[in-house]
This record gives C-alpha cells, sequence and structure tokens, in this order.
C-alpha cells in the first residue's frame, strides 16, 4: 500500500504542477502587463500548494487515511517521484496539444518550478493534515 500511495501522490503533485504552470501562462496572457516569469511562477506556486493541500485533505477523507502520506520519507519519496513523473506525462500531452516534442529546455524549466513549489505544497500538507517535524514517524507499513 506504501508503494501505492507514493506514486499516487507523486503523478497527483506532477499533473497538480503541470496544470498549475499552465494556468498560469494563461493568467500571464490575460494580464500581458508584467514580465512572464513575474506573473506565471506565483499564480502556479499558489495553485500548486492550494491544490495539493485540497488534494490531501480529500484522499484523507475519501480513502479514511489508507491513501493518506503518513510519514516524513513517504512525502520525500513523493517530492522525487513528482520530478520524476512531470516529463513522463508534460512530454507526451506536449507532443498532442503542439505537434513536436518540447525542448530539454522546458523540462528543466518544470523541475525548477517544482524543487520548491513542491516542497512548500509538501510541507503545507503534511502542517494541514497536522504531521509537523517531530511528530511524524520515519517508517510506516
Amino acid at each position: 500500500m506504501k508503494a501505492i500511495r507514493i506514486l499516487l501522490h507523486g503523478f497527483v503533485l506532477a499533473v497538480t504542477n503541470i496544470v498549475s504552470v499552465v494556468v498560469g501562462f494563461g493568467v500571464y496572457h490575460l494580464v500581458g502587463t508584467a514580465g512572464q516569469i513575474a506573473v506565471q511562477v506565483p499564480v502556479a506556486a499558489a495553485l500548486t500548494l492550494a491544490a495539493f493541500v485540497v488534494w490531501s485533505l480529500f484522499v484523507r477523507r475519501l480513502a479514511r487515511d489508507r491513501l493518506s502520506l503518513r510519514v516524513r520519507d513517504e512525502f520525500a519519496a513523493t517530492y522525487l517521484l513528482a520530478i520524476v513523473w512531470s516529463p513522463l506525462i508534460f512530454v507526451p500531452l506536449h507532443y498532442i496539444a503542439r505537434g513536436y516534442l518540447t525542448s530539454f529546455g522546458n523540462i528543466v524549466g518544470m523541475w525548477l518550478f517544482q524543487l520548491p513549489a513542491n516542497l512548500l505544497a509538501l510541507f503545507a500538507a503534511m502542517k494541514v493534515m497536522g504531521m509537523e517535524g517531530g511528530a511524524m514517524a520515519r517508517e510506516s507499513d
């Protein structure tokens, strides 16, 4: 069950990142006055954080903790897996939507976004779920 939890949450976090970046890009086009990164990154980071916290609470309520991340190690593995999942999801989506493979620079850009944004999202989810620092165990089933 632990592997399923980690794979699921890593996948959801990666999808959340991609959707958030696309929404941030849309907001940038709506605003149109500021620089792209100045608009897109804060919007995408806020959406990632909010969406992952809502997802974590939803899973906790729906699955009665069976699918909720339980310990620090699971949060850390989710963090790493989201980085692995993102190009596996983004490259085919980009190809389907745009008709050509994305550049490696776009993948690196996504990773650079994910590193701090996912850290914040996972820490926020831990806090909201009452799993701060020392209160969490190191091992699980």
